[in-house]
Parts: C-alpha cells; sequence; structure tokens
C-alpha cells in the first residue's frame, strides 16, 4: 500500500448482499454467454488483414501523446454493473469517489462494454488507424488478451507508476495470456467448476467426468455454450491439460463432450440463463461460475469446491490501449486498486476472488462471511489445482469456437 487508508472498512458491512449477488451474477454470466454467441464468424470478422505482429517481434503497444501531467482525467470503460455502488445513491462509487478525492484525477466511469466481440469491433477502426480509441481504461476477458497482443493493440504497463502490481499473488501471475501480468492488471477472478441439486441428485459428486458420465445423471446436465469453459472441463476430465494441450487433445476432449451430447447425458448448453434453469429443477447438474450458486442461499443447491481434476480459473482484466491520451493517470489508477484494502472492498461488492496480497485480510474485517466461503476465498488446494485457458492465436480461436459449436449445435 502507497497511500494512507483511504476507505472505512466498515464502512458497506451492513449493505444487501443479495442485490448486490444478482448484480454480479447477471453480470458474468452474461459476459461469458455473450461471448459465446458472437461466434466464430464475429471472430474472424474482426480485426484488419495484414495487421498483425510478425512472429519474433515484440508487441508492447503504440503509445500516444500522454496528457496526464495537464489532464487529471481518465476515461474508464467498464461492464454493467461490475463496480460497488453507495446502497443510499447508486451513482456514488465509494471506491472510485475516494480514488478522485484522494489524486485529484477525474474519472469518467462508463457502462458501455456489453460483449467481447462487439467490443473489440467497436475500438478496432480507431486502434488501426493509430487513433485514439477515446478510453484510457477498458476492461476485457482473459481470452480476449492474446488477440489484442496478436494485433499489437495494448499497451505494456510502466510498472513504475504501478508499484503495487507487486502485491499481485504468484498464481495470478502466471497467465497463460499475459505472463507477469505486463499488459493486464485482473478487476475480477473466479473458478469454473461443478454445482449440483442434492434433491435431485442423491449420491455426491467429486469429479467433472462423472457430469459427463454417470448414468443417474442421464439427460439431467446442464453444460455452457461458451467454448473455453467447457472444453477446459472436458480436458481436465479427459487428462490434459488446458494450459496447455495439443490439437490432438482438444480433439479427444471434443469427442468427449459430442459423445455424451448425442448419448443424452447433456440436456442443454447455456448461457447466461444458467442458473434459472438450475435453481428451477430444470436441470440437476450444472457448471457454475464460482460463488454464484452459493449466493443463491439455497442449501440443497450445492457446488464442487474442488473436482478432483481441478477447476478453470478466468479473469476479467483492465488494460490499456494504444493511443490512450491518459496512460499514466491509468496507472495510477489501477496502482490505487492494486492496495488491500481497495481490493477488498471491490472484491466483496462485486464477490470475487481476491488477487491481492492482504485483502483476503481485510475481507476478513470488511465481510466475514464473505471471507469464509472457499469460492471467494479459495482454500490452498483449490489454488494450487486451477489452471488457465491456453493462449490461442487467433486462428485456433476461431477453428475451436466453431468446431465447438458445431457439437453443440450452435
Amino acid at each position: 500500500m502507497t497511500g494512507p487508508r483511504s476507505i472505512d472498512l466498515l464502512r458497506f458491512a451492513n449493505r444487501t448482499r443479495t442485490r448486490a449477488a444478482a448484480a454480479r451474477m447477471s453480470r458474468r454470466s452474461l459476459l461469458r454467454g455473450g461471448a459465446a454467441l458472437a461466434g466464430a464468424a464475429g471472430l474472424s470478422a474482426c480485426g484488419v488483414p495484414g495487421h498483425v505482429v510478425p512472429k519474433g517481434v515484440k508487441a508492447t503497444g503504440q503509445a500516444g501523446h500522454d496528457y496526464s501531467d495537464a489532464e487529471k482525467s481518465l476515461v474508464f470503460a467498464n461492464w454493467p454493473q461490475y463496480i460497488d455502488v453507495d446502497d443510499k445513491d447508486q451513482n456514488k462509487r465509494p471506491t472510485l469517489d475516494a480514488f478522485v478525492k484522494q489524486t485529484g484525477i477525474r474519472v469518467q466511469y462508463l457502462e458501455v462494454v456489453n460483449d467481447n466481440n462487439d467490443w473489440y469491433t467497436k475500438i478496432d477502426p480507431s486502434l488501426v488507424k493509430g487513433i485514439d480509441p477515446g478510453y484510457d481504461i477498458m476492461v476485457v476477458s482473459d481470452y480476449m488478451i492474446p488477440k489484442y497482443r496478436t494485433y499489437d493493440y495494448i499497451q505494456q504497463l510502466d510498472l513504475a507508476n504501478i508499484p503495487n502490481h507487486a502485491n499481485l499473488l504468484p498464481d495470478v501471475l502466471k497467465d497463460p495470456g499475459d505472463p507477469g501480468r505486463l499488459f493486464s492488471i485482473p478487476w475480477a477472478y473466479g473458478y469454473t467448476t461443478v454445482a449440483y441439486n442434492s434433491k435431485l441428485v442423491k449420491q455426491p459428486i467429486t469429479s467433472i467426468a462423472e457430469v459427463f458420465t454417470r448414468a443417474d445423471l442421464h439427460g439431467k446436465v446442464s453444460l455452457f455454450s461458451e467454448m473455453e469453459d467447457t472444453m477446459a472441463l472436458a480436458m481436465l476430465a479427459t487428462g490434459a491439460d488446458p494450459e496447455k494441450f495439443t490439437d490432438a487433445e482438444f480433439s479427444k476432449a471434443l469427442e468427449y463432450v459430442r459423445q455424451a451430447k448425442n448419448s443424452g447425458q447433456i440436456r442443454t448448453f447455456t448461457g447466461n440463463d444458467y442458473l434459472s434453469d438450475f435453481q428451477n429443477g430444470n436441470t440437476a447438474v450444472t457448471m457454475a461460475y464460482s460463488g454464484d450458486v452459493a449466493q443463491l442461499g439455497k442449501d440443497y443447491l450445492v457446488t464442487v469446491n474442488l473436482p478432483k481434476e481441478g477447476l478453470l480459473s478466468w479473469s476479467d482484466n483492465c488494460v490499456i490501449p494504444n493511443f490512450a491520451r491518459h496512460k499514466k493517470n491509468a496507472e495510477r489508477l489501477l496502482n490505487y486498486y492494486l492496495q488491500p484494502e481497495v481490493a477488498a472492498e471491490l472484491d466483496d461488492w462485486i464477490e470475487y476472488i481476491p488477487v491481492v496480497k492482504g485483502a483476503e485480510a481485510a475481507l476478513k474485517d470488511l465481510d466475514p462471511d464473505a471471507a469464509g466461503n472457499p469460492l471467494i476465498v479459495p482454500t490452498s488446494a483449490m489454488r494450487a489445482n486451477s489452471h488457465g485457458f491456453m493462449a490461442l492465436e487467433i486462428h485456433q480461436l476461431d477453428e475451436y469456437t466453431h468446431r465447438f459449436q458445431q457439437v453443440i449445435g450452435q
């Protein structure tokens, strides 16, 4: 922590967690489901032919003129309902307001990102022409980072302006798409796992493979329509590492999904409606994002914290686009959110996994219930057995998404 403690840790201890949970659940599900529905056609349509960094050349982004010293402002593009708000005034964002008060940097905070591919298509025309896209920070999902890097569209961070970068946890730094986190800072971090309805499933589920093969689960399973999530769990079930796999291993896992679908084991592939089907009993088993099911508050809806094969880890990340007008101001904001107390307050509201050293301890003071939930504060075993998704080149992402969607019928 580089500055004075700027937030009262107890300020929001009594806020209504149900409303915050509902916001978080709809936000994350919409993000991942919406990204999948964009499809391979959307992937191949993005970008400009020839605007690719040649192999062997280091992509570090392209800086514009930085007006940070003269203009105490920045523009922050984020997804809806993805920041803490004041219960009494929804226009107030306590952590962000504290940053403005502390630094004098005005923040134009815009909830304008609604789909990863749509957002990419929106800013691509400016970036390819070398024009400031109008945003100093934008939040995008982990699997998009390699695409932005391929086109050299995001800038390497100046860690001299982000000393709190040293607070990032070691496992968070080991990101397949951005090793060392030199281009991205997690805004939210979570896991994909399995959940089941204990009223409908009498024998507990302990592994991913059971979801695909157990006879008593036949016709009761819901998987995600998003390629990375479902294929990561399928690869874990078939013995492959989602962080480092071959085309043959992907094909084996895809066939595993195909067989489960064709046999009737899988009832449906869902996007942002998976929780609705699950809590209504339409499905007995579902893939789930960390914390989603626990926040429904129904003790018979059980999340498998750690399937024996492991978990998929994911993140939504702050990046700085090329030609941003206020890069240093943006880096100062990123540094601010890497303070333990600030990170804890944000994580408590959006209810995702702390990635900053000291944030778990701060969260225990702020909200002991959240700190006691292993899907918000994971165990050491969960952290050790979580896997990211391998960084894919654009042609691979296009091909794999297309093949997956053919299998699931989308």
